[in-house]
């Protein structure tokens, strides 16, 4: 096995208020700082049911895969994804997912960040994270195995194409932020 390829520390600060009354926060590994700053206007969902305790437990808190929302069309006021594309690199049936149970005019927050072309010879990639939410600092690690990049282009032109379009765009570093409000439902698949 190879060795991994880490990032010098990475420092985010959350300075954008997150809108709406019910807020989807689609967790699949990340630490979850949105519960705690959201409350009672959360809907966490991760993958993993050990992620639940990580959640703020006044808020909502369900395991449901990302690509699968169960939950009814035009539900939610706002969605928030934190270093989602990270951990499940599956950009379109998110974003499709997410755009479905969002309300138009609803708002989607991505933080995520830039994964470079992966070199032969390391197997893992690191990104050590200082997140400041305003109330505290929190240290993080994040860890995937390098399979592919991620420029911040692909993931705003998944987006685009499936009826989103950024309003608000910053780059920390290596961490991006993007600030999104959806225009356009999903258009219908044709056979």
């Amino acid at each position: 096995m190879g060795g991994y390829y880490s990032l010098r520390d990475q420092i985010l600060r959350f300075t954008s208020e997150i809108a709406g009354q019910r807020v989807i926060v689609v967790n699949t590994g990340a630490e979850d700082v949105f519960t705690k700053l959201l409350v009672d206007r959360a809907v966490f969902t991760t993958t993993d049911e050990e992620f639940l305790k990580l959640a703020d437990p006044r808020s909502i808190r369900l395991v449901m895969n990302p690509t699968k929302l169960s939950f009814a069309p035009e539900t939610f006021d706002a969605a928030v994804l934190f270093f989602t594309f990270f951990y499940l690199p599956k950009h379109e049936a998110i974003i499709e997912n997410v755009n479905r149970v969002l309300k138009k005019w609803g708002k989607l927050y991505i933080w995520d960040v830039v994964i470079p072309k992966k070199m032969a010879h390391k197997s893992f990639f690191v990104v050590p994270l200082l997140m400041d939410t305003g109330q505290e600092l929190v240290r993080t690690v994040h860890v995937t195995k390098w399979r592919r990049e991620q420029p911040i282009g692909l993931v705003k032109k998944i987006a685009r194409e499936r009826g989103f379009k950024v309003t608000k765009e910053e780059l920390y570093d290596q961490v991006f932020y993007l600030e999104m409000v959806k225009i356009a439902p999903l258009k219908p698949q044709t056979p």
